[in-house]
């Protein structure tokens, strides 16, 4: 039998969910799964319903008939304004004499890409909308765009005393794992606005009600979780359709990868596979021996991974049409997997291996390193010849610090998916 637990929480914040915890995991996936806005429109469409809605979306806010959250929504509100963090993603027409931004050609709604997420909106952009709503496809990673402007449009909502209501879905990685430096506040930027791990282990839920409340952004929230759907689900098991939320992220699993070598390939000096059919599964270079690297990788038995010489040919990116020697990374299991001490172990050896072709005093790659990293340490410790273990040992009292403060915000049992059989 299955098990429904049904709760709102009214602590500075509102919290609805309807969790699902599945003692049968051999039942079908697709069946069990239920996004935040789908749980909206059968459980609570009473809170959106007749209201002038302002909306935060990106291309992947859909459910599982495929429809966009803009459309279904429109069905039983009014939508005021569309906010994305990218270039607009439907028709789109050119806006009234008196109106500078284009409007949806579907819904009439005005038309805003926030190109850079620390550019938060005013209550004036908000026009005469009523409510805040939320729903994007998060990839799991502390320097994804929305991260940054879940943040801000938290404090947007405070700012004009408006309701904000976010729709949850499933964090691709899992919402069991957390990795990686808590980011150092002096290091705030585009990339991570608060001091969380680069991999959070939440979802965009959980996320908002631990932005909202533990850093005292004080916004009126309400979460609206998701059925069936347990912590260490992997996204192909959640039964639901994978829309790229990055052109470069374009399989289920490509957010674990990103996770390793995403910080790797920002430095500008190795291709980690972007041009080619599998972006960030790959740390690629002229002078690399593949065969050496996987040898000394293999050797460090990182648990959930494995390596493999490569050699790949990136249609454009770095080293277009070359075909390039390197590493190829094969994840065998994500529960178990530490994406940031992979890649970090993968940058020490290259740098024991290469240290004449890795710039990392180059003020550029060490600025933009340290930026995504939250912080100087990871850099400093490979300069300093530290092993893979001591350098992520310098992280984990921040990181049990973490896991204290977000444990009052998780809305999910640990339950066992599919996978874990």
């Amino acid at each position: 039998m299955n098990s429904y637990w049904r709760t709102i929480f009214h602590a500075g914040f509102i919290l609805v969910f309807v969790l699902v915890f599945m003692s049968d995991v051999a039942a079908d996936a697709a069946s069990r799964v239920k996004l935040g806005i789908e749980v909206l429109a059968t459980d609570h469409p009473e809170m959106v319903r007749g209201k002038r809605l302002a909306l935060l979306v990106a291309p992947s806010s859909i459910d599982q008939s495929l429809e966009h959250s803009i459309d279904r929504l429109a069905r039983a509100a009014s939508i005021e304004v569309i906010f994305t963090g990218e270039p607009y993603f439907r028709p789109k027409l050119k806006g009234s004499a008196s109106q500078s931004f284009p409007i949806d050609s579907m819904t009439s709604a005005t038309v805003r890409e926030l190109s850079d997420p620390m550019k938060r909106p005013s209550p004036a952009d908000l026009g005469k909308a009523e409510m805040i709503v939320i729903d994007i496809q998060d990839i799991g990673i502390r320097y994804f765009n929305y991260v940054t402007l879940l943040a801000q449009f938290l404090e947007l909502a405070r700012e004009a005393n408006l309701p904000v209501l976010v729709l949850d879905r499933p964090n691709p990685i899992n919402a069991r794992v957390v990795a990686g430096p808590v980011l150092e506040l002096s290091f705030r930027s585009r990339f991570g606005v608060y001091p969380i791990p680069l991999v959070y282990g939440m979802t965009f839920g959980e996320l908002a009600l631990l932005f909202n409340k533990t850093f005292g952004l004080g916004a009126k929230l309400t979460v609206i979780g998701m059925e069936g759907y347990v912590r260490d689900m992997g996204f192909r098991h959640t039964g639901l359709h994978w829309m790229p939320p990055s052109d470069h992220l374009p399989e289920a699993d490509s957010p674990l990868y990103y996770a390793i070598t995403g910080f790797i390939g920002e430095m500008g000096v190795f291709s980690t596979g972007v041009g080619s059919t599998r972006p960030f599964h790959y740390v690629l270079a002229p002078w690399i021996d593949g065969v050496l690297l996987t040898h000394r990788l293999s050797a460090l038995n990182l648990a959930g991974v494995r390596f493999m010489p490569a050699s790949i040919k990136p249609f454009y990116g770095l080293f277009q049409q070359k075909r390039i020697p390197g590493v190829e990374i094969v994840i065998d299991d994500a529960r178990l997997y530490d994406p940031v001490l992979i890649g970090v172990s993968i940058l020490n050896v290259l740098y024991d291996l290469y240290p004449d072709k890795i710039p990392l005093r180059n003020q550029a790659v060490s600025e933009g390193l340290d930026t995504l990293l939250g912080g100087k340490a990871v850099r400093e410790a490979l300069l300093r010849g530290e092993t893979p273990a001591a350098i992520a040992g310098g992280w984990q009292n921040a990181l049990k610090s973490f896991l204290l403060q977000r444990e009052p915000f998780l809305i999910y049992t640990d339950g066992r998916s599919p996978e874990s059989e």
